[in-house]
């Protein structure tokens, strides 16, 4: 039963981030198979991923939607939209901080589900300063979309991650799986009755 509900929440989860980061990924490295990371390799990837959310923080933060003139509605719309992203930001550095403690398949869970989080509110946020309704002609419009390229940059920065970190969860799962099938085949079967 545990294992398939984990196979289920794992198949929902990998079809939400496919479907999350449709365009292809860019310089980074990306795993091709299922790849279980060491300890060392783990920890190295998780320390890259909270630098990285550090950094997108920082430039989610220099987004000024009052800048860009828009009506109030849209411009109501945009800050929220950059909140959620920065709520993302900080729920992903917490599974980390979570990570780092000890790495469990509910933590990696936890964070393969914040980082799809995370890509899906980056998107919408990039739809929104990419299709705004400037009233402050071409220069607002101009810096829409730089802020629309930080955001997009920040968004192909992060699916590579989610791939790597898809594929250890992967291949976390086919260990888990066969730790629990060898302890059922070694587990003493009861006397059959004749």
């Amino acid at each position: 039963m545990i294992r398939k509900l984990i196979v289920t929440v794992f198949a929902v989860l990998t079809a939400s981030a496919a479907f999350a980061n449709t365009r292809p990924p860019v310089i980074g490295h990306t795993y091709s198979a299922s790849h279980l990371m060491d300890e060392s390799e783990f920890a190295t990837f998780l320390d890259r991923l909270d630098a990285e959310m550090l950094d997108s923080k920082v430039q989610l933060r220099n987004v000024n939607v009052k800048s860009l003139k828009l009506d109030l509605l849209e411009s109501k719309e945009l800050e929220n939209s950059n909140n959620r992203c920065l709520q993302s930001l900080d729920n992903v550095r917490e599974d980390i901080q979570e990570l780092t403690q000890k790495q469990t398949l509910k933590f990696d869970l936890l964070l393969l589900i914040d980082l799809n989080e995370l890509a899906r509110n980056l998107d919408a946020l990039d739809q929104g300063l990419v299709n705004p309704g400037t009233k402050g002609g071409s220069r607002a419009a101009r810096k829409s979309l730089d802020y629309a390229r930080e955001v997009l940059g920040i968004d192909a920065a992060l699916a590579p991650r989610i791939s790597a970190f898809q594929y250890h969860i992967l291949a976390f799962t086919g260990v888990i799986d066969a730790t629990l099938d060898q302890a059922e085949q070694e587990a003493p079967q009861p006397p059959t009755q004749k």
